[in-house]
Order: structure tokens, then C-alpha cells, then sequence
């Protein structure tokens, strides 16, 4: 299965306004997305730490039966799911998806980190190898200098919609891009997350 797209992120515009937003960048949806309408689909949210992992998958599962959609959380129907890495591994766990009658993966993950400090834009740190920074989701800690230092973070989490009924060029048929600025709620965020994630059920 080839997983890719076309999607590009220009530019990410970062506001100093010292309060937590959470907002939708960026999205695509393609024609085949009303493929999935009838669908089984399994929920995978990416994350080092398994609290968050289960957290987010069991959140979005849930808002998504609300409206009838059939969704199922990973880590309850394939406790043992490990990410697949090589084509032969990437196939056996779609064979594994659709002995089980699951034919649509919803993937969530944490795409990039960027930080800024008095209005300067630091290098953007690009995540996974453990997201860097174990607070991904959550509230985070200000620096402590001698002297006051205005700090930012911005979080970019990404969502993935894939059908594995369709041809392989063709099974990406949704993405989501979400912008996290200086989170101080975690329960905030994901709401926010996942809500954006069913909308595009509707």
C-alpha cells in the first residue's frame, strides 16, 4: 500500500497573543471520501506514551458513533498493533485490517513542533523518535531566565484518512492538518481534535 499525498503545508503563521488556540490549517478531501460511508474503520492515534494513544483513540471512536459511524479504537481490537514500517510488514497489517472486516484507517499523530522566543522563530523540530517533548498533548512549563523571555509553541497534529477498499494511489482520501498554539488543556485539545476529525464525517 503506498501511503503518501500531495498535500504541502506554505507556511505556518504563528500568533504571539500568549493564549492557548487550536484551529484547522490545512485540509484536503477527495471525491472518494463517500466510499468510506459504510465502513468499518479502525482509529490509530501515534504517540510514544500509551495513555495519550489510548486517550485520543477511545475520544475519537467514540464521537465518531455518535454519528453512526462504525469506528473501532486499535489498541481494544489489536492490542498487539505495531507500526508497520517495511511494504511487507505495511501489508501483512492490511491483511490483518481486512480479515477483520476493516476496510478504513483513521491515523493521528504528532507532525512537527516549532518554538519561538521574543517573536524569533527557532528551527522546527520534526517529530516522531519519541515527539521530543513528552507534554506534546499537554500544558507546558515556561523557561525560567534572568530575564523575561517571551516563549511560544506550536504544535502541528495531523490526521489521516485512508480507505482500503480503493486502488493504492487512491486510499488517502482525507487529510487534516491542526494547529496547537501554546496548549494549557489537554482534555481542550483533544475535544477540539477530535471533534475536527468527525466533522469531516458529516
Amino acid at each position: 500500500m503506498k501511503i503518501k499525498h500531495n498535500l504541502s503545508l506554505v507556511s505556518l503563521l504563528i500568533l504571539f497573543s500568549g493564549c492557548a488556540t487550536t484551529k484547522l490549517i490545512d485540509s484536503w478531501k477527495s471525491n472518494k471520501f463517500t466510499t468510506l460511508s459504510n465502513s468499518r474503520i479502525v482509529v490509530i492515534s501515534q504517540s510514544p506514551e500509551a495513555s495519550i494513544r489510548k486517550s485520543y483513540e477511545i475520544a475519537i471512536t467514540d464521537k465518531l458513533r455518535v454519528q453512526g459511524v462504525d469506528a473501532v479504537a486499535s489498541h481494544l481490537k489489536f492490542p498487539t498493533l505495531t507500526e508497520a514500517k517495511t511494504p511487507e510488514e505495511i501489508e501483512k497489517t492490511i491483511q490483518m485490517f481486512k480479515t477483520a472486516n476493516i476496510n478504513g484507517i483513521i491515523l493521528t499523530s504528532l507532525k512537527q513542533t516549532i518554538e519561538t522566543k521574543n517573536g524569533q522563530l527557532s528551527s522546527p523540530n520534526v517529530i516522531p523518535a519519541a515527539y521530543a517533548d513528552k507534554s506534546s498533548f499537554g500544558a507546558n512549563a515556561n523557561d525560567s531566565n534572568a530575564f523575561p523571555v517571551s516563549t511560544s509553541k506550536t504544535y502541528i497534529l495531523e490526521a489521516l484518512i485512508y480507505n482500503l477498499e480503493l486502488d493504492d494511489d487512491d486510499q488517502l482520501v482525507n487529510v487534516c492538518l491542526v494547529d496547537v498554539t501554546d496548549p494549557n488543556s489537554r482534555d481542550k485539545i483533544q475535544k477540539t481534535f477530535t471533534k475536527i476529525i468527525a466533522d469531516q464525517f458529516k
